[in-house]
């Protein structure tokens, strides 16, 4: 299935620029709390997705929200039905919080 690359996305080079990910927790209100293996912990807001339509749709319940999973070895974030964050994107739209 494929999904739509947000303007936020494009642009964003798929590589090794950033730690990988080992925890995260899903604060609800399209919120996720982000560990990285440095120990930085950073908040992502996925709100911004919502805007996409289509199977982003679902990240606004917070219950879909929690399924979210690490994937691709620390890479990036996916949800079951398919929706994707790659590293780049998870870096650069989240604020840092330690």
């Amino acid at each position: 299935m494929w999904y739509p690359v947000l303007d936020e996305e494009r642009g964003m080079v798929m590589n090794k620029s950033q730690p990988d990910l080992v925890e995260v927790v899903a604060e609800g209100g399209c919120l996720l709390l982000l560990e990285f293996e440095t120990g930085e912990l950073r908040r992502l807001d996925v709100s911004s997705f919502l805007e996409r339509g289509g199977a982003y749709e679902r990240l606004r319940d917070d219950e879909y929200l929690k399924l979210v999973r690490i994937i691709d070895g620390g890479m990036a974030l996916g949800w079951p039905d398919g929706q994707e964050v790659y590293p780049e994107a998870l870096f650069a739209m989240s604020e840092r919080v330690r």
